[in-house]
């Protein structure tokens, strides 16, 4: 496996500059004491105490953790078994009646189409002749439908009322097949309306006609391109439908890569060898040969070249996933045309590869493009030439023996099951006889191509052959994919349509990914885990990859068991549990090592409950820990004389609204809503009250909340609702949220008081307090509106703080969406209401500890969470300490400005000599000026959370502050931290769903005319313009490098201490840890700076880089992106029929002689080869 990425460069060039990373470069005295070593941990010791003081005086955990301590938990019994069931049911209809709806639609296209023919309705010669009811057109202006109005379920401007056609560019419009396809296919406008009707979760609905146009409804305007005009659609081309009319197929692609086709012919190639991958879909295996050999030029120079397989995979053929077509494509553009032809070996490793396994075994094709020439001119020649007393003689130019290839194929192919056809295409030149006969003789057809332009007309004898190859009347899902209509992720039954043994084209429905995501994330229920698998046992959803909406590509599918094992394979019965979802088997598991423990480094068991989906080809899991077949859910107090206070849903404008003047008078004028303020620039605030945010998962339908824009309405059913005194009833009775929701809002309601009677030094530059609960609940302070999408439980400030929940965290620096400059987030735990437990019930879970929630302790470290304190909560030993419930209810935290934070920290940091305090300078130990003591404070993944430099950076360049690492800073003591001291202990992943930039970044200059705040956000889809916005981001495979924190290191004394010097800096190193929070305090004194010459820097640069974190593009990603498959489809019986077609086939026998050449005597006499 060859995997290469950027950091392997740095690894070279260090093995070429030794002496510039090793300590000594420089002649600074080296001290093996440290002089301010008590300076030090009395600096981590007040900075800690600063922290917790902060968070102490701003957050008030105390508060609400009283709070939840004293809610009313109720006790419920989950049975995974009957989760199951239920999704079964409900995800299984949901499938099952976009299938039927899809069957009804291409029932109707036969219908309709037969009836057209047989009665021999004649049709009008100009497509513009139609009236408006039969021929709505989505890039004819005129031609738009009448009534288009934005729709949140379709993202932009649609009409209900009718469908609209668009034709490729490629077609000419006044062609009788386009015009009496548009004429028949008006029929399907009342069956695509039913269909709606019927089923209001289907998104587009359509008809991908042979003719070159689809139909679609709802009716739409066509996207445009930067310079505005219409984009071009093909639906012949488009994966769904050669996936749907041709079947599974094997794919092998031969470019003869000779110096002939310099040039034009080569950029066709290209091209050519593009637009066929992209073609291409999962179901089908494909792998790309560039044929060619080594030879001498003219002056007896020898060039080698090779044959060559471009997959990485070069023994085999790969699937067409999104990596390896992505992959192939790439290799193909960095191929340039050189060496002598070589084509018997090419077609040798073709047909190798197309009886290789895995592959499908259903269709064998080999699509050949070359100029047909049998001498690659005077510059290739096949002999190293020799010296005469009349000066040098060139050796022989390279003649090829087309007969040696005919017989290797006509031999090789005999023998491939089933046989492969050959579609040749030939660029430019005339030689038509190789290339043709090679096509003909084995059952394709050749082609002539002048240029790239307009391939999907010119090479329509490849996709004719394609969609009329298989007798297949089945509909399929597709992979998920991004939706070219605007829908964002999603998958699609499609079903070929086929009357009289005619296909006439493919009917289309589509569902969207996060309406199934969504409906998994509903079934979860404390610590529980859900995803999704294709029968490939490929991730289709899964928490740990990215949300569907944060993709900017196609996604790569990776293999489950990467997420749910080891890379040792461990825990080993998942691999049972994989082979029965991919069976289609329901079940359920229990799995020792299923899950992560709460100490780090442990694990703990799970249960795997699974299933299957019927009419698709997917099935799910839900993991459960044994903590979650007991669900303890907070319900509403049952003493409400302490929650007399009102809770205000986040959409303060909407409280203006005239709906809700009406319906709760009053309310907007006690808000006292203020906007635009100093601090609060571009937001409505309120400065009296905190708000509500109910994240999607709250609501019994999320895709209705989403797409829902009557947000008066939504205003006042939701202030009526977290208000009312009726019963919460929950979803399966009707209610609009979710059981359980109004008792979180209600017991974090009395926290406002305390957010808004704070009194303190750092108040004024805290810009928002808030707490954000497990269940989706967000309450803020001063109210403010979210974007709809928010979900607090997702949050990296919520994550980092349920990672470490012992911990106060603290986060890196970032923008504030509102443009107000950089800021942190300090947050802390909130841990569900402490258990009841006797001293008889501790003991007999554990006699020596760790001990569970709600028993006894005198310190943190007697807790299986790490947290002793004295609760509130009834029970037994109600004022004696007791170990926190294991379980995070809740996130509480605050953002303050960095600059307050900075300085805060710094001003703490003063020596007692007064001169090596943290920013000072003085003279270095051996005479020379500018030493200073340097101060950063870290996390436990190596991001600096201060560094002097952060101060001065731009608010709108992140790259100066957010996500910087000591590597990228401190470069030489970050190495001896990992290498000397094992402090750092680096991760590696494989992100097969990264993003990439096509060019350099830039930081931004200017807020202006970007969403910033929720309201501009959630509008923009709305309001955005028809031109799309620029994308400088292309999905790709990333090596994701990152460091861990190994504390232990730290030892007894609980530092680390050393001196350093190399290619950037010098000086003497401190690390000591912030026992509390999840930060550490890094202090180099006698740093000095290395910036005097050019040999130093990139040097530097080489250091500070082989130890930076970061994700890395891997060239050879597809290498990583393993094929479990063992068998073909043919094996398993699972091709569809395959229509035995003639495909007319001709060439030109007399532009060039036919293979048996005359070669000159001196050739043979030279003993040079005829290169065959």
């Amino acid at each position: 496996m060859v995997m290469l990425h950027y950091c392997q460069t740095h690894m070279v060039l260090l093995a070429l500059f030794p002496v510039c990373l090793v300590s000594g470069v420089h002649d600074l005295e080296e001290h093996e004491e440290g002089t301010i070593v008590g300076d030090v941990q009395n600096w981590a010791t007040m900075i800690e105490n600063y922290i917790l003081k902060l968070a102490s005086d701003g957050i008030k955990r105390d508060v609400t953790q009283s709070l939840f301590d004293q809610a009313n938990y109720t006790f419920e019994n989950k049975n995974g078994d009957t989760t199951v069931q239920d999704v079964e049911k409900k995800l299984g209809e949901y499938f099952s009646g976009k299938r039927k709806a899809a069957e009804r639609l291409a029932d109707k296209v036969v219908e309709l189409h037969d009836a057209w023919y047989d009665h021999n309705i004649s049709a009008t010669s100009k497509l513009s002749s139609l009236s408006m009811d039969i021929y709505r057109d989505s890039d004819v202006p005129s031609r738009l439908p009448k009534d288009l109005d934005f729709s949140p379920y379709f993202k932009q401007a649609v009409s209900f009322t009718s469908s609209s056609v668009k034709i490729s560019d490629e077609v000419p419009r006044d062609d009788s097949l386009v015009i009496k396809t548009v004429n028949y296919t008006a029929g399907l406008e009342q069956i695509m309306k039913e269909n709606y009707q019927q089923d209001p979760s289907l998104r587009w609905q359509y008809f991908g006609s042979f003719a070159g146009l689809v139909r679609m409804y709802p009716g739409r305007e066509w996207d445009t391109n930067f310079a505005g005009f219409y984009n071009d659609y093909d639906p012949r081309v488009r994966p769904w439908y050669i996936a749907a009319t041709s079947g599974p197929k094997d794919v092998v692609i031969v470019l003869d890569c000779s110096l002939s086709m310099k040039g034009e012919k080569f950029d066709i190639a290209r091209s050519v060898a593009k637009n066929v991958i992209n073609t291409l879909t999962r179901q089908d295996y494909v792998n790309v040969v560039c044929a060619r050999a080594s030879h001498w030029d003219e002056v007896g120079k020898w060039h080698y070249y090779g044959t060559e397989v471009l997959s990485c995979q070069q023994e085999h053929m790969v699937p067409a996933t999104i990596a390896h077509r992505k992959d192939l494509i790439e290799k193909i553009f960095k191929l340039d045309p050189g060496g002598t032809s070589e084509l018997e070996k090419g077609f040798r490793m073709a047909l190798d590869l197309l009886r290789s396994e895995p592959r499908t075994g259903c269709q064998s094709i080999i699509v050949f493009v070359t100029d047909g020439k049998d001498t690659d001119g005077e510059e290739v020649r096949c002999g190293p030439g020799y010296y005469t007393r009349s000066g040098y003689v060139p050796g022989p130019i390279c003649k090829y023996i087309w007969d040696k290839v005919w017989d290797l194929v006509e031999e090789k192919n005999e023998l491939t099951n089933p046989t492969a056809r050959i579609f040749s295409y030939l660029t430019k030149d005339e030689g038509q006889i190789f290339p043709g006969k090679l096509a003909c003789k084995h059952r394709g057809s050749m082609k002539k191509l002048m240029s790239g332009e307009n391939l999907i007309s010119e090479m329509i004898n490849y996709y004719d052959f394609l969609s009329s190859s298989a007798l297949n009347r089945r509909g399929m899902w597709t992979s998920p994919y991004l939706d070219a209509w605007g829908l964002g992720l999603l998958v699609s039954h499609v079903v070929p349509v086929i009357s009289k043994n005619k296909t006439l084209g493919v009917v289309g429905i589509d569902a969207t990914l996060d309406e199934i995501e969504n409906f998994l994330t509903r079934h979860q229920w404390g610590s529980v885990y859900s995803f999704l698998i294709n029968n490939q046992g490929e991730t289709i959803f899964h928490p740990k990859l990215k949300p569907s909406t944060k993709l900017v590509d196609d996604p790569i599918f990776i293999p489950v068991r990467q997420l749910e094992q080891d890379k040792d394979g461990n825990p080993r019965q998942f691999t049972q549990i994989l082979t029965d979802m991919k069976k289609g088997l329901t079940g359920n598991l229990l799995v020792e090592g299923g899950r992560k423990g709460l100490v780090k480094g442990t694990t703990m068991p799970a249960s795997y409950y699974y299933g299957s989906l019927n009419d698709s080809e997917y099935s799910f899991a839900f993991n459960l820990a044994d903590t979650d077949k007991e669900f303890r859910r907070s319900q509403e107090p049952l003493d409400m004389s302490q929650y007399l206070n009102k809770s205000f849903f986040n959409l303060l404008i909407e409280y203006n609204s005239t709906k809700a003047r009406a319906q709760l008078p009053g309310v907007y004028e006690f808000l006292k809503v203020k906007y635009n303020e100093k601090k609060y620039p571009g937001l409505r605030v309120t400065y009296g009250h905190s708000s509500i945010f109910l994240a999607p998962k709250c609501h019994c339908d999320p895709n209705k909340y989403f797409y829902d824009d009557d947000l008066a309405q939504k205003t006042v059913d939701a202030h009526k609702w977290i208000n009312s005194d009726d019963p919460d009833i929950g979803c399966s009775r009707g209610s609009k949220y979710e059981k359980g929701i109004r008792a979180d809002v209600i017991i974090t309601q009395p926290i406002e008081e305390y957010w808004k009677n704070r009194s303190f030094d750092s108040l004024n530059e805290v810009k928002w307090t808030y707490v954000g609960m497990r269940s989706g609940v967000f309450r803020t302070f001063p109210g403010h509106r979210s974007t709809r999408t928010y979900d607090p439980s997702k949050r990296p400030w919520f994550n980092r703080a349920k990672s470490a929940p012992a911990k106060t965290s603290i986060s890196t620096a970032y923008m504030d969406a509102a443009g107000v400059g950089k800021i942190i987030t300090i947050s802390q735990a909130v841990f569900e209401g402490m258990t009841s437990r006797t001293d008889e019930e501790c003991y007999n879970l554990s006699s020596t500890g760790p001990w569970p929630g709600g028993c006894k302790c005198t310190k943190d470290e007697e807790c299986i969470i790490g947290v002793c304190y004295i609760s509130k909560a009834a029970g037994p030993n109600r004022d004696r300490h007791r170990c926190a419930t294991e379980r995070v209810e809740a996130v509480t935290s605050l953002d303050i400005l960095y600059s307050d934070f900075h300085r805060k920290t710094m001003a703490l940091m003063e020596s007692s000599d007064g001169q090596r305090s943290c920013g000072s300078n003085y003279t270095c130990p051996n005479g020379e000026p500018d030493c200073e003591t340097r101060c950063y404070l870290f996390d436990n993944k190596a991001n600096l959370i201060t560094d002097p430099d952060f101060l001065a950076a731009s608010s709108l360049d992140e790259s100066k502050y957010k996500g910087v690492t000591m590597g990228k800073k401190e470069g030489e003591v970050m190495k001896e931290l990992i290498y000397k001291h094992g402090f750092f202990q680096r991760t590696e992943a494989i992100d097969f769903q990264g993003s990439c930039s096509i060019s350099p970044y830039a930081p931004k200059v200017t807020l202006e005319g970007i969403p910033t705040n929720p309201e501009e956000l959630d509008d923009y889809y709305k309001n955005k313009g028809p031109i799309p916005k620029f994308s400088n981001e292309f999905g790709c495979i990333q090596d994701v490098v990152g460091f861990a924190v190994n504390e232990s290191a730290l030892g007894p004394s609980g530092m680390i201490t050393g001196n350093v010097s190399g290619p950037c800096m010098s000086g003497f190193y401190y690390v000591t840890t912030l026992p509390k929070t999840n930060l550490f305090l890094l202090v180099i004194e006698n740093w000095k700076q290395y910036t005097e010459t050019m040999f130093y820097t990139f040097n530097c640069k080489i250091a500070r880089s082989i130890v930076n974190s970061g994700a890395y593009r891997i060239i050879n990603g597809t290498c990583a992106h393993e094929d479990s498959s063992k068998s073909t489809l043919a094996q398993e019986d699972k091709c569809p029929a395959i229509r035995d077609i003639t495909i007319p086939c001709r060439y030109t026998t007399g532009s060039q002689h036919r293979g048996s050449f005359l070669l000159l005597s001196f050739f043979f006499i030279l003993g040079a080869c005829v290169i065959s």
